[in-house]
């Protein structure tokens, strides 16, 4: 779990650095055209990409402006948006199964998993021990 929140976090983030000018234009087939680098001879508009939004903030729609005119001003950042009620219900249902595996791993030293091919393998000690850890940990940062 942790290691897929975090891949998340870096994923946004590398995303909002490789955001960058873009330039529309319209050729002489008629064709809109868009690029990183203005066309030499035709008209076109500076578009200005923003990273995207929060969820459940604004729109995606990038915000365009004409080919001359300055970059437009950076906007304050939106307010964190509060969790609604559907996944503060998700999140308290996520949170009791991890209870309920974090009791299973506790209460039985001998767990097995079964793998994609179909075997069942036994959990050692040392791994079960690290499960229990994480999900303490999870429990602590997410269902406090």
């Amino acid at each position: 779990m942790r290691k897929i929140i975090i891949t998340a976090v870096l994923g946004l983030a590398c995303s909002s650095a490789m955001a960058t000018q873009l330039y529309r234009w319209v050729d002489e087939n008629g064709v809109t055209q868009f690029s990183q680098q203005p066309p030499a001879e035709d008209q076109y508009q500076r578009m200005q990409v923003k990273p995207a939004p929060e969820l459940g903030t604004g729109s995606l729609a990038p915000e365009t402006t004409p080919g001359d005119a300055e970059p437009a001003e950076p906007t304050a950042p939106a307010p964190e948006a509060q969790p609604t009620a559907e996944q503060q219900a998700k999140l308290a249902e996520q949170c009791d199964a991890l209870r309920t595996n974090l009791t299973t791993m506790q209460n039985n030293p001998r767990l097995r998993r079964t793998l994609d091919d179909g075997t069942v393998e036994r959990i050692g000690e040392d791994e079960r021990q690290a499960m229990i850890a994480k999900a303490q940990a999870d429990l602590q940062e997410h269902c406090q």
